[in-house]
């Protein structure tokens, strides 16, 4: 066994970070993958490599209505234990526990790692995010690993960051909410005649609740950049996300209208997986930057 301490932490996050996968491969995270179910049908949520998020979008589109499921907890239990076979702490930071049980999983697999060897260094830390909200924290994290931080370093960064990770999206839709049990029947109606899209924001428990609402795709987008304008702190030294369900044209469209207002260092544009998909419904845009506590 490599001894204890002699390398850099691991980081563990989920498939719900909605990251581009070539950009967690070169980030050096370690992923888990949470499942969505199509008729009789369980998929795991691969960040499009078995079924891509096209194909996952055209489904719902005609009309599947997927579900979806949590890391089983012997997955967590074979990340921790081999970041402690090579003597190296671990830090997982995953799906907000306020939207899922992933988070309670993976305690639950901390501890029976760590029981049997009591060495290990194995921290979960609730990221209180979602989607590449979730992402852009990673992304972060792991620029402080690469500068040379060690696990107490990372976790103190990480309680700190987590709080001032903003993310904002809008929907094409009401109705994949209404379906899940969000809204009633009569707004989601009411939204669809009047073309209203709402606006969503994470908050500061990691829930997703309404931030406002804008009449037509356009203003919606521009609600986004507003927002980010009013929030995002030294944007020119900072990276941003866009994240998109199925909808790469107005994605790129966001993407411009940030950098233009606001000179981010760069915005990365992804698409959203269909974990986070299944319930929001394609057409979804998002937008993750850091700045004001939330």
């Amino acid at each position: 066994m490599t001894e204890r301490g002699s390398g850099p932490p691991v980081l563990i996050t989920d498939s719900c970070c909605d990251l581009p996968l070539q950009l967690v491969e070169d980030l050096g995270v370690e992923m888990l993958h949470l499942r969505f179910r199509i008729g009789d049908e369980e998929h795991i949520d691969d960040l499009g490599v078995t079924t891509s998020h096209a194909a996952f979008y055209e489904l719902v589109r005609e009309g599947a209505a997927p579900t979806t499921s949590a890391i089983p907890v012997v997955e967590y239990v074979r990340a921790f234990a081999a970041a402690a076979e090579q003597g190296r702490p671990a830090l997982m930071l995953g799906l907000s526990s306020a939207l899922s049980s992933t988070y309670e999983s993976a305690l639950i697999a901390r501890d029976m790692v760590m029981a049997d060897d009591p060495g290990a260094d194995i921290r979960v830390i609730d990221s209180n995010s979602a989607s590449i909200a979730l992402g852009s924290l990673v992304f972060d994290a792991a620029g402080v690993i690469e500068r040379g931080a060690g696990i107490d370093e990372l976790a103190e960064w990480v309680l700190g960051a987590r709080d001032r990770t903003n993310g904002y999206f809008t929907l094409e839709s009401l109705e994949h909410l209404r379906r899940g049990g969000r809204i009633s029947d009569a707004v989601a109606f009411a939204g669809a005649m009047l073309d209203v899209r709402p606006v969503l924001r994470i908050d500061g428990g990691g829930r997703l609740v309404f931030a406002g609402q804008a009449r037509g795709r356009r203003k919606s987008m521009k609600a986004l950049v507003e927002t980010a304008a009013q929030r995002a702190e030294a944007p020119g030294g900072q990276t941003a996300f866009v994240a998109h369900g199925a909808s790469a044209e107005d994605a790129e469209s966001l993407k411009a209208l940030l950098l233009d207002r606001l000179g981010f260092r760069d915005v990365v544009v992804t698409e959203i997986g269909p974990v986070i998909g299944s319930h929001v419904g394609p057409g979804m845009l998002a937008v993750a930057f850091s700045g004001a506590r939330r």
